[in-house]
């Protein structure tokens, strides 16, 4: 299998974390100087083949993952090994990995007389046993990673299969941003689910993740919502399709919407929009507005249209941390 490693991943020096990432812990690290090497274990032969950053992984994202699993860790965790364990976790939901290997290195452990204690521990993203208990089943409700877009949407092999299959085939990488809708009980889970089945699809690759929205209701049930911004091979009613699946089987938990897709074709950038009722909504702005403060939709920019939405005042940030799960 083939690998990509990366070494000597540090949170800020001396610390578990910078101050604003640790924002909320008043006490000392229970861990210092914590220090990751990370190898991802995946297939690069399409990559290789198409020199196309959307069939690897990208490395500044998973640095990124990792640094903020060991900022918060340090806090949270007794446990070296918890907090390599949230590591892998957080490295798996890259749609490529197939497994990873992590190293995770603690420098001057608090209560410790040693220099350094080194946890070492190998993860496998899908045990052919247990497929169906995967991220990206639970939420697309089918078939486990790496399968085809007609697979993730339910086993089907014609039709609506074929034609993704085609278009992401046909297509060079689209922007689209897509907007998550979760209910207030089973929703945050189902909606990081739903962040690796969209990063399953051959050629999508997930290139932003909102902080997590609270969004209150004056006469119905409380929910919470998140923005994921993706490049896709797919085309527009080839991912509203996709994505209208996966909602179908959660109705009452979760809903997903393409807002729009940005492409290029020859010498301006062409704009669909998937997804109208989001311009007046607070619940999708806020969160685009947190990954792409200076994007515009349908012509407009998002801070105009926030500052008119009707329901600005009902949406507030839960978390900018969700994506890893269990931190708030």
């Amino acid at each position: 299998m083939d690998s990509i490693r990366l070494t000597g991943i540090r949170a800020a020096a001396g610390q578990g974390g910078s101050p604003s990432a640790c924002s909320g812990h008043g006490q000392a690290p229970y861990w210092r100087d914590l220090c990751a090497d990370v190898a991802v274990e995946l297939d690069l032969r399409e990559a290789i083949a198409d020199d196309d950053i959307t069939e690897t992984v990208d490395y500044a994202q998973l640095v990124d993952r990792v640094r903020q699993v060991m900022a918060t860790g340090a806090h949270d965790c007794t446990l070296l090994e918890a907090i390599a364990g949230r590591i892998a976790q957080a490295v798996l939901l890259s749609h490529r990995a197939r497994g990873v290997d992590v190293m995770l290195h603690a420098g001057h452990p608090r209560g410790a007389d040693i220099d350094d204690i080194t946890v070492h521990i190998h993860r496998l993203a899908d045990d052919g046993d247990h497929a169906d208990t995967t991220p990206a089943a639970q939420a697309s409700g089918s078939m486990p990673r790496h399968e085809s877009c007609g697979q993730c949407d339910g086993g089907q092999h014609g039709g609506d299969g074929e034609h993704a299959d085609t278009a992401a085939q046909a297509q060079q990488p689209s922007h689209a941003v897509i907007a998550m809708r979760g209910g207030d009980s089973d929703g945050e889970q189902l909606m990081r689910a739903a962040v690796v089945a969209l990063d399953s699809v051959p050629g999508n690759q997930v290139t932003g993740i909102s902080p997590l929205y609270h969004v209150s209701a004056i006469d119905g049930p409380e929910s919470m919502s998140a923005v994921v911004l993706v490049d896709t091979r797919l085309d527009l009613p080839a991912l509203s399709h996709m994505l209208g699946s996966i909602s179908a089987r959660h109705q009452d938990s979760l809903a997903l919407h393409a807002v729009m897709m940005r492409s290029e074709t020859g010498d301006s950038p062409r704009e669909e929009v998937g997804w109208r009722d989001a311009k007046t909504s607070a619940a999708v702005l806020a969160p685009w507005m947190d990954i792409e403060p200076d994007a515009s939709f349908d012509g407009d920019p998002l801070s105009y249209l926030l500052a008119l939405a009707p329901d600005a005042t009902q949406v507030g940030l839960l978390s900018d941390r969700w994506i890893l799960g269990g931190m708030q």
